[in-house]
């Protein structure tokens, strides 16, 4: 995935094309810790790598102690970094307190959730309402809470910065991934609103919609299904961690392989960027303490929010 430029992240820009000399000023933003939810294979595990080649330390959670402790060894041994494993499911009712919890151990810049995919995987009336429930509970309630009590420290801290990994699925239905899809709608919202909300306290929140990436999980469905993977477009989970490092400051939505110059009212950053500024004013006039402007007054003649 390409790097992508917007003037008004200059800065960002000449930080993260200028390498390894600039690691500091990037430990400096959202060091020295990372948590990492859902490090343990695929997206969540270049992540890791990718800050710990930045000299960011990192807190691995994932349900599976073997892969996190692998990785921890690699992280250590090639980057000299420290390391804390954190073997939390999700999905069990205590994860909210078990995720904050590490946050009384050291002290974290950086949140990244990648966790939250379709458990289910099933027609809406067809599985039992506990099961959307309990996807519900983690990728809406356990997204929200950890959101916010990690938005509140960085605030107070004045540096950060949340990082979603969600999904192209974000922007539209489909039979059988209905909740899952409404969720990643819901994180997506979520992280745009953060984001105006926190962008002048040196805090960044970014939601990165990604398609079809090539991780254990998918090949084998694709197995199942008698499809080879070369008939498919699968991005490695390598560039995926590369591009979402790169784009941390770049909020709030990015989505991969997207033309920079696109002004597609759907899946353009910038489009979508000065859709929430716009929207975030005329919410300020009406309920906040801004003055009404030429510039409020251009936003609330169309009618629309989204156009």
């Amino acid at each position: 995935g390409g790097f992508y430029f917007y003037p008004q992240n200059y800065w960002w820009t000449r930080l993260m094309l200028s390498g390894n000399n600039n690691h500091e000023a990037i430990r400096a933003r959202y060091g020295p810790w990372a948590l990492i939810s859902g490090a343990s294979d695929g997206i969540g595990k270049a992540l890791a790598i990718e800050c710990a080649q930045a000299g960011i330390n990192c807190a691995l959670v994932a349900r599976r102690a073997d892969k996190l402790e692998e990785l921890a060894t690699a992280l250590r041994t090639s980057f000299d970094v420290n390391v804390l494993v954190r073997p939390i499911d999700l999905m069990q009712p205590n994860a909210f307190e078990q995720l904050i919890a590490v946050a009384d151990e050291i002290e974290i810049g950086l949140y990244l959730i990648i966790a939250g995919g379709d458990t289910v995987a099933a027609r809406f009336i067809d599985a039992d309402i506990d099961r959307w429930n309990e996807l519900i509970a983690r990728n809406i309630g356990l997204l929200t809470q950890s959101i916010h009590a990690f938005a509140r420290i960085f605030s107070e801290r004045g540096r950060g910065g949340v990082g979603v990994v969600g999904s192209d699925s974000g922007f539209n239905g489909a039979g059988r991934i209905s909740v899952y899809s409404a969720s990643k709608a819901y994180a997506l919202n979520l992280i745009e609103s953060i984001w105006a909300e926190f962008k002048d306290k040196n805090v960044d929140a970014t939601y990165f919609a990604i398609g079809a990436t090539d991780t254990p999980k998918l090949r084998s469905l694709m197995e199942m299904r008698g499809v080879a993977p070369g008939d498919v477009n699968l991005t490695p989970p390598e560039t995926l961690a590369r591009w979402i490092f790169q784009n941390l400051g770049n909020g709030p939505t990015q989505v991969f392989d997207v033309d920079p110059q696109s002004m597609d009212p759907l899946t353009s950053p910038k489009a979508r960027r000065a859709r929430v500024e716009r929207n975030t004013r005329i919410i300020d006039f009406f309920f906040g303490d801004r003055e009404l402007s030429e510039e409020t007054l251009a936003g609330l003649r169309s009618g629309r929010s989204w156009k």
